[in-house]
């Protein structure tokens, strides 16, 4: 908990040129693993499990190639 404190901090202290989002999101997305691994760790749930976290990779990498080019374009126009 120190350290992702410590990264937030450092995100918004000026002149380190740091996306504080960027550590927000990383937070959220560990978050979200952490809770599929903690739900799905009987052996009986491992098919879950691997569908759950392919889910989300699925969905970051959507986010990574329509949503984040769609923002960067939007700031330009």
């Amino acid at each position: 908990m120190v350290i992702l404190a410590a990264n937030l901090v450092i995100g918004f202290m000026p002149g380190f040129n740091i996306a504080w989002q960027a550590h927000i999101g990383g937070a959220v997305v560990g978050a979200l693993v952490a809770l599929i691994l903690l739900k799905t760790r009987d052996q009986k749930r491992q098919r879950m499990q691997v569908l759950l976290l392919s889910l989300l990779v699925i969905a970051l990498v959507a986010v990574t190639v329509f949503v984040v080019p769609a923002l960067f374009m939007a700031r330009f126009v």
